[in-house]
């Protein structure tokens, strides 16, 4: 069909921009409706992804669980053989503990028998421990010219002390009751097996007693063992 425009040909000119205005929003329309479908596109692309992650998350924390049900019994065995494996350790070192304990203490009584004079015999033996203030001697460096010079000085600490008391008797009466009390004392010291593990034998006391009508002197020693 032909059309014939009648209009001035200025007329003309702003007609043909309205159509062109008119052309370019339609194509700007059409391209944001695209746009916007395949941003909903993509979203619902995501969505579904997300979904199935989900699902599949759900699914692995599932058997995780199943599996960790199906290994709790085993751990509960592990936990009480753990538990038994533990106090059978703390009996065997206590055992151990005891072991050398009789050891050393066998070593000691058969040192102390070897010790023994004539005319004296034990009526008992005893272990004690008491914290004691005991008077030690520290050595510090002091710094003078030329060098630096030890310095000893004293001080007093409270230490755990360990004592062996023995007491017994002796059969004679008086100085020579006294002399073979210091006898035994002395057999002691000079014996390294037993005067070995003690920084000290000293007499605690002694007395006049009868033993079936017969006068004896009844003494206690007490030997402090090494810190």
């Amino acid at each position: 069909m032909i059309t014939i425009n009648l209009l001035p040909e200025e007329m003309r000119k702003v007609e043909s921009s309205f159509k062109k205005i008119s052309f370019d929003f339609k194509g700007k329309e059409k391209m944001l409706k695209d746009i916007g479908i395949v941003a909903i596109l993509v979203l619902l692309s995501v969505h579904v992804i997300l979904f199935f992650i989900g699902l599949r998350s759900q699914s692995v924390s599932k058997t995780q669980e199943q599996n960790i049900e199906k290994l709790m019994p085993g751990k509960k065995e592990y936990d009480a053989l753990k538990a038994e494996s533990g106090v059978a350790n703390v009996k065997s070192a206590a055992i151990d503990s005891l072991m050398a304990n009789r050891f050393s203490w066998s070593r000691e009584l058969n040192s102390l028998s070897d010790s023994m004079v004539p005319g004296i015999w034990l009526t008992e033996l005893s272990y004690n421990e008491k914290l004691s203030e005991v008077s030690v001697q520290v050595k510090s460096l002091a710094a003078r010219t030329g060098g630096k010079k030890e310095l000893s000085r004293t001080e007093t600490k409270k230490l755990n002390m360990r004592y062996l008391t023995i007491s017994g008797y002796a059969s004679s009466m008086g100085e020579q009751g006294a002399a073979l009390v210091g006898k035994f004392i002395a057999s002691m010291k000079d014996n390294p097996a037993f005067f070995s593990d003690f920084a000290e034998i000293k007499l605690e006391s002694i007395t006049t007693e009868k033993v079936f009508d017969q006068e004896v002197m009844r003494f206690k020693i007490t030997c402090l063992f090494k810190t």
